[in-house]
Order: structure tokens, then C-alpha cells, then sequence
């Protein structure tokens, strides 16, 4: 099982249903969710799409990076690319959605899981939800236009939380859309029943939202000083800075993939000039590209398969070139839905 479904009222309700996998998303459970959007789309009966978790503890914790592992080691070229080009597609189906369609997040939301709410329509988090793009420590990028999003953070926070995978604070994501209404976990299930009957999807939601916690965990100001630099500038700067959670944060950054540092800093740069469909296609162009690469690979071994957090990255920061980090964002493939445009180039070179 992947994901339940049921009709309640005048929604119809998603249910992620991974609960071993804390409902990391596989293909099947892409497959199923669009296959779903698809057959209510024409249900006169629904007026709303309710996307939720019964998981204690996740929303969803994001793709199933083992299968993609498994993939990788056994020179599957398939999985990969059909995965992604099966994930964007869906995020951006959810997007553009002729219904309207609500995350109700309480708990782990990561990559993937962050596809899956951060663009729809109404986002609703709790004191539960745990946010964040972690993927350069295993050796990727912030996928799932994650960029078009990071796009109206602050500069030095976008490549804070962009380049660190550090959680995003509740108070930043509804401060810079990412989400857009905190409700403490107790209303949710009081919540879910009155959105099913009310056709006031709005009023039934502030009735129920409050305040989002201010849950920061440092000061911001060393943030604001230190990202707000290109990559080199961000690492010497750490170096000298006295502010202790910079020391933490240089160590941090100093065990991610140089080459996921490299091209994360760059597509932020770019993700300025991206609507939320470029920032897809792009991100398809950099993931199929990033299959290819060893580091990623590496990354998932040394977090998820064998667990001994002791990556060895193919890539140091003073062997990437500038022509290394151009390929991969350069598409060499046009057999995809979401393949990138030739216009696209413009934005690389």
C-alpha cells in the first residue's frame, strides 16, 4: 500500500501510506497520487483534494533515495529519470490543479514530501512539522523547485537553508511562502472534518489558524552577514566569524558534497529568472545529470545504506571547474514531459 484514498463530503481525501518508510515516495506512489488527481478532476462531487498522514511522526520524509541507490548499483538507466520525470510532473500537476488542493503537514517533511505541499494551494503546517531540503549531504541538489521557492527567501537565507539542509524555520516558510497557515496538531482532525463540508475552504481555515511559533533557533544577523556571499566568500567567512553557531555550521558545510555545494549555490543564483515550470524542467536536467555522478551514490551509502556518515566525495572544492558544474546543467536528452527548453540555455551559460 502506498497511499489510501477515500471521498468524505465534498473533498476527496489522499492518505500517505508508507508508515515503515515514514511515506517516502516511490514511483507507484506518484503513479497513484496523479492517477487520483486525474479521476476527481472530472468528479463533480469534488470539490477539494485533502493531502494528509495518519504517521505519527511523518508527513513525508521524501523520495525513497534506497531504490534509487539500488538502481544506481545495478546500472539501472530507467528508474531514475522515469522517477523524476513522474515526481516533477506531479508537483507541478498539484500546483496548477483546477481544484483546490491543501497539505496538511504534521510532521517530517522533506524533499520530496516538500514537492508534494509546498506549491499547492493551501499549505498548513503544525507544531509537528519538520521542513527542510536536506539533499547536498547526500550528494545532490534542492529539488522539486525547491528553487522557485527559495526565490522569494532572503538571499543569505535561501543559501542558508539551501546549502546546509539545516530545517527551515515555521516562522520563515509562512514569513516567505512556503507555507501559509500554522494549526496546532490537536485541530487537525477537527479541521480535516469541517473542510469536508464547509465550501468556504478559506474562512474554515483562518477560523481554525493561529500564529506561528517563533521557533528560530539562533539570531540571524551573522546569517544575513555570512550568505548573503558567493560560496568561497561563505566558507572563509565562517572561518573567522565568532558567532559559535558559525563554527557548527562550517563543519557542517564542510562534510556536505562540494560538488552538491557548487551546483545548489548556482541554481539559486539563477532562480530568480525561474517560474515554478523552468525551475522543474531545470531540476530534471541537474537530476538525470546527477545519476551519472558518483558522489551521489556515495551519498546515500554513507547516510542511508551503511550509515557510517563518512562520505568519500569524488569531487573536492578545488578540482570542480566551472565547465564540471555547466554540464550539469546542461540537458543532453529531449525525450521527457518535462524536458528543458532550448531557451533554457540562456539562464546556464
Amino acid at each position: 500500500m502506498t497511499i489510501l484514498t477515500r471521498f468524505q463530503g465534498n473533498a476527496a481525501v489522499v492518505v500517505l501510506d508508507r508508515p515503515q518508510q515514514y511515506n517516502a515516495t516511490n514511483l507507484e506512489t506518484i503513479q497513484k497520487i496523479a492517477q487520483f488527481l486525474l479521476e476527481c478532476s472530472t468528479n463533480n462531487q469534488v470539490e477539494k483534494i485533502i493531502i494528509t498522514s495518519e504517521h505519527p511522526k511523518a508527513f513525508c520524509a521524501g523520495g525513497d533515495i534506497r531504490a534509487a541507490y539500488e538502481a544506481m548499483k545495478n546500472n539501472d538507466l530507467k528508474l531514475g529519470p522515469n522517477f523524476f520525470n513522474a515526481e516533477y510532473k506531479l508537483v507541478y500537476d498539484l500546483a496548477t490543479y483546477p481544484k483546490p488542493i491543501i497539505s496538511l503537514v504534521n510532521g517530517l517533511c522533506f524533499g520530496g514530501g516538500m514537492g508534494i505541499s509546498m506549491h499547492n494551494q493551501y499549505r498548513i503546517v503544525t507544531e509537528n512539522a519538520v521542513l527542510g531540503m536536506p539533499e547536498t549531504i547526500i550528494g545532490f541538489f534542492p529539488d522539486v523547485a525547491a528553487s522557485f521557492r527559495f526565490a522569494q527567501f532572503p538571499k543569505a537565507w535561501a543559501n542558508f537553508y539551501g546549502l546546509t539542509g539545516n530545517n527551515i524555520a515555521i516562522a520563515h516558510a509562512i514569513k516567505w511562502n512556503m507555507a501559509d497557515y500554522f494549526i496546532p496538531s490537536i485541530a487537525l482532525p477537527e479541521l480535516l472534518s469541517a473542510l469536508c463540508v464547509n465550501k468556504k475552504t478559506d474562512q474554515v481555515i483562518k477560523q481554525f489558524s493561529q500564529p506561528a511559533p517563533d521557533n528560530l533557533i539562533f539570531g540571524s544577523e551573522w546569517v544575513d552577514y555570512v550568505f548573503s556571499k558567493n560560496l568561497n566568500s561563505i566558507f572563509e567567512s565562517l572561518k573567522i566569524h565568532e558567532h559559535p553557531e558559525a563554527k557548527k555550521t562550517l563543519k557542517e558545510l564542510s562534510a556536505r558534497s562540494p560538488l552538491s555545494l557548487r551546483v545548489t549555490h548556482k541554481l539559486l543564483e539563477m532562480s530568480i529568472f525561474l517560474d515554478l515550470k523552468k525551475a522543474l524542467q531545470l531540476d530534471y536536467v541537474i537530476a538525470v545529470n546527477f545519476l551519472e555522478n558518483p558522489d551521489f551514490q556515495e551519498g546515500i551509502r554513507a547516510q542511508i545504506i551503511d550509515k557510517d556518515k563518512k562520505p568519500k566525495w569524488t569531487y573536492e572544492s578545488n578540482n570542480i571547474s566551472d565547465d564540471i558544474v555547466r554540464g550539469i546543467f546542461t540537458p543532453t536528452f529531449l525525450d521527457c514531459e518535462f524536458a528543458v527548453a532550448e531557451s533554457m540555455q540562456n539562464l546556464v551559460n
